[in-house]
């Protein structure tokens, strides 16, 4: 079975799982082996798809909590194939993930050295799950523990288009911030919220589980790279009319490394997503969701 993947093009995001030609490079123990799949049901030398529910992390550099997270998931026995995409860790979270697939076989690994960022992340690992597996619900979490694998299978048992884990619907609840950052998040949360008429109270959270359709919706229609992702994936499921709902989650501060998504730069592409939709939203119903000249950023 393959080891780590390896992408040497910069990522095309795909809606057909038979439109698996992308050059790639895999690593197999030391050497690295070209393959090009031929269809979307097998590997050279293995299976290619299995399971019904197929978990992403998106991450960087979280060695000290990969392993515990990974454990935490299987350990549901809700997810049938987990996708690690990462984007170039150097401390180590790489060693941590080798060991996890000695452990699990179900667990892919694909490293990103050209790209970098939560969004782009996340729209990469969508564009894998569709190619790679035939699922039925993508469940999408963090890796540094914030969000409790053990909450995955109630997430699963809500049958919604989007599901999302929910810091501030009635039960939710944030370990561990303190007042500024909880101001900062609330005021955003509803900021996004009125300005784009969406009805979900914790817009931004990462914990989510998405259906195949939504997901491919999203891979149609992203124009986002960055944290504002998280806000753009919730208003195009809003706008094609998607069934959207909210679980009670405790959200808990990461116990190692820094958040990598409190910077100006995000903040900034976070207000100019928001800004831009609530002006120039599209009528639901009409092809494709991007404002005039968006193009997909990072």
């Amino acid at each position: 079975m393959p080891g780590t993947r390896l992408s040497i093009e910069p990522p095309r995001c795909c809606l057909r799982a038979t439109d698996i030609e992308t050059r790639t490079l895999y690593q197999k123990g030391l050497s690295f082996v070209r393959e090009s799949p031929t269809t979307a049901s097998t590997w050279l030398g293995g299976t290619f798809s299995v399971g019904d529910i197929v978990g992403l992390l998106p991450i960087l550099n979280e060695a000290g909590t990969i392993r515990q997270v990974i454990d935490g998931i299987f350990s549901t026995g809700s997810i049938d194939r987990l996708l690690v995409v990462d984007d170039g860790s150097v401390d180590g979270t790489l060693d941590q993930l080798d060991y996890a697939r000695r452990q699990y076989p179900q667990l892919d690994v694909e490293v990103r050295h050209d790209q970098r960022g939560l969004g782009s992340g996340l729209l990469h690992g969508f564009c894998e799950a569709v190619k790679r597996f035939a699922f039925e619900r993508l469940a999408v979490l963090g890796g540094d523990l914030s969000h409790d694998p053990a909450t995955i299978p109630t997430l699963l048992a809500t049958p919604y288009a989007l599901v999302v884990g929910s810091r501030y619907t009635t039960g939710g609840r944030i370990e561990n911030w303190g007042l500024p950052r909880r101001w900062i998040s609330f005021a955003a949360n509803l900021v996004a919220r009125r300005l784009l008429r969406l009805k979900v109270q914790d817009i931004t959270s990462g914990f989510r589980v998405y259906t195949k359709p939504l997901v491919e919706t999203i891979l149609a229609n992203a124009a986002c790279g960055g944290y504002e992702f998280q806000v753009e994936t919730v208003w195009l499921a809003s706008r094609q009319n998607y069934t959207i709902a909210e679980v009670p989650i405790a959200f808990v501060e990461r116990r190692a490394g820094e958040s990598k998504l409190a910077t100006p730069e995000e903040a900034f592409k976070f207000a100019r997503f928001v800004v831009t939709k609530a002006v120039y939203p599209r009528k639901p119903g009409t092809k494709g969701l991007r404002s005039p000249g968006a193009r997909r950023s990072s």
